[in-house]
């Protein structure tokens, strides 16, 4: 039977565009009708801004206006003293009542107008008319409208209940401020214009009162940044809508982060160039998007539909695909080193021809693989074993020389008893290094050893060297590498003799519940700190670049010991290096007997 190919498989995963062009359908409608919805959102939240902005600015013109009228107002100077002297009389304050109310119109555009001297001397009219004194120092806009020599301040909402009738209760107002000048265009007074916040913004609050739950918010800020509307807040409150005049100005991006609760919102701005005030209109994009959100569960309902037929028509087509793929993925899960190549992956059957080639070729390199591997274990296994020999072979020569020097001097002395057992010493010392059939010797061989060198070291020194070797009979027949100790001892006596003699050489080896261990000590002055931070770095770069080390001609050293004992033990390996309480050098190895008790000593 003639095998599908992948290919025509693959073909069939078409039917599935159905779903595509639908899902594609539904992120083009939202994104094409969420920006429809954006744009005529901003186009009406420009629309509020104009509006408020337009009747805000108005009222505020009707301030400015009236106090205009009234600067500029002969009446008023003809009414008054020349010398502007304010604490004037009934009649008096009669006619620039009336005065005012005149200018103020019918339709009442300044609810309250005050007129104020230099010295605090106020005539009010309007919600409260009277002739009065106030401090001065009260009046923190005084200054700035002098200076201003006719210009225009607006002021900030503010609360107050001077202007209450009854019952004293608090309004909202807001005021406008220039110098009053005299005939002669000098200063000598300033008047103030203001209106109650619900008349300055009426149609920020109807629109809000309309609308509830649905208003976009409204902001209005002074060219400071400060808030403006809302009014009726909290300080901590007007400081965290402040935020928004930081944030829109900033940005240049839309949706952007709102700064109280971090949702997605849309802002219109605006600024008036009469108050030099912002008006900032926001939307949440959830209330702008809601219509589009409702439309799109419809859709979401036929997109599902469309979607359970696609995942019926994946799945029987993934199916025949998948089974033969996992069945590989749990071939190389269960492989390991040990049984590499075992398992056939031929042996399943796939319908599908590039599947087939994928087994085929899985199994090749699982076969290459395997003896690839078998391969590299014999050259490692080389490796070890030439790197173990290569360290061991290498021979201080000096001890050779030092050696036949003492034997033509005893010689030369007549001691023929000491030199045959020099000779014959030396001739076992020599065959012993000599001999590369074994690599791994018995401790009882190693201690042998290194006794027939400490004699020949006794030899050379006379009495100036003393030692002595104490090992437990449970050690002697432990394996361990050739010319492990030897180099151990010739360092103690290198290194131990930077005293006066005589000098002491101590090898003792011990068994203890978890494992065994060889100290040597010597009677020298120990390690030095530089000694020992040298060792360590030895050790540490050898570990790192593991490889063959830097053969030395001066002897095995501490890191040919090491290196040795490391490839022989592995994890098990004991190495220690230091000084004993006494401050004299010792250096240990031993090993930890393993989990399994093969290498425990009975």
């Amino acid at each position: 039977m003639k095998q599908t190919k992948l290919q025509t498989k693959l073909f069939l995963a078409y039917l599935c565009l159905a779903c595509l062009i639908l899902f594609s359908f539904a992120v083009f409608f939202y994104v094409f009708v969420s920006r429809q919805l954006v744009d005529s959102q901003i186009q009406a939240m420009n629309t509020l801004n104009s509006s408020f902005q337009n009747q805000v600015d108005s009222s505020l013109r009707d301030l400015d206006t009236v106090s205009v009228n009234i600067n500029y107002s002969n009446m008023s100077k003809n009414i008054l003293d020349k010398s502007f002297e304010l604490n004037i009389s009934d009649n008096m304050l009669t006619e620039m009542a009336d005065l005012f109310i005149a200018m103020s119109g019918t339709e009442l555009k300044a609810a309250q107008i005050n007129l104020y001297d230099f010295s605090g001397n106020v005539i009010q009219a309007g919600l409260s008319t009277m002739v009065k004194k106030v401090p001065i120092e009260q009046l923190d806009w005084m200054e700035e409208a002098r200076m201003l020599e006719g210009s225009k301040i607006i002021s900030s909402p503010y609360e107050t209940d001077i202007y209450s009738k009854s019952a004293k209760y608090k309004q909202w107002f807001i005021s406008l401020y220039r110098s009053f000048n005299n005939q002669y265009g000098r200063p000598v007074g300033a008047i103030e214009t203001l209106k109650q916040c619900k008349s300055v913004f009426k149609s920020v609050i109807s629109y809000k009162k309309k609308n509830k739950d649905a208003a976009a918010q409204i902001y209005i800020f002074d060219k400071n940044g400060s808030l403006v509307y809302p009014y009726e807040v909290t300080e901590e409150q007007a400081t965290d809508m402040e935020k928004y005049f930081q944030t829109v100005t900033a940005s240049s991006t839309l949706p952007f982060r709102s700064p109280l609760d971090k949702t997605n919102e849309y802002a219109a701005r605006s600024v008036s160039s009469y108050t030099g005030y912002t008006y900032l209109t926001v939307q949440p994009e959830s209330a702008i998007l809601a219509p589009v959100y409702n439309l799109l569960k419809v859709l979401a309902g036929v997109v599902a539909l469309f979607l359970l037929v696609s995942a019926f028509i994946s799945y029987r087509l993934s199916r025949s695909l998948i089974r033969p793929i996992k069945h590989l993925k749990h071939i190389i899960q269960r492989m390991e080193l040990d049984t590499l190549g075992q398992e056939k992956a031929t042996a399943y059957h796939v319908s599908v021809n590039e599947l087939e080639e994928l087994y085929q070729a899985f199994q090749h390199m699982s076969d290459n693989l395997k003896d690839s591997m078998n391969q590299l274990m014999e050259a490692k296994e080389q490796e070890v074993k030439s790197r173990t020999l290569a360290l061991q072979t290498q021979i201080n020569p000096h001890f050779y020389y030092n050696s036949l020097s003492s034997i033509m001097v005893l010689a030369e002395n007549g001691d023929t008893d000491v030199v045959v057992k020099m000779c014959r010493n030396l001739s076992k010392i020599m065959r012993y290094i000599t001999n590369t059939s074994s690599t791994i010797v018995t401790l009882q061989e190693e201690i042998d050893y290194v006794q027939k060198y400490l004699y020949c070291m006794k030899v050379r020194y006379q009495t100036s060297l003393n030692y002595t070797i104490s090992i437990d009979d449970q050690l002697l027949e432990e394996k361990v590498p050739k010319l492990i100790i030897q180099p151990i001892v010739e360092n103690a006596i290198k290194y131990g003799s930077d005293c006066l003699p005589p000098w002491y050489i101590s090898v003792k080896g011990y068994v203890e519940k978890d494992h065994w261990q060889i100290d040597v000590i010597d009677s020298g002055n120990g390690f030095t700190e530089e000694a020992i931070e040298k060792i360590s770095k030895n050790i540490e770069d050898a570990l790192k670049n593991p490889g063959m080390p830097e053969l030395k001609i001066n002897g095995l050293g501490t890191l040919n010991v090491f290196l040795r004992w490391k490839l022989f033990c592995k994890d098990d390996i004991i190495f220690i290096y230091g000084n004993t309480a006494d401050g004299h050098g010792i250096v240990s190895i031993g090993r930890y007997f393993s989990n399994d008790g093969e290498d425990k000593v009975e």
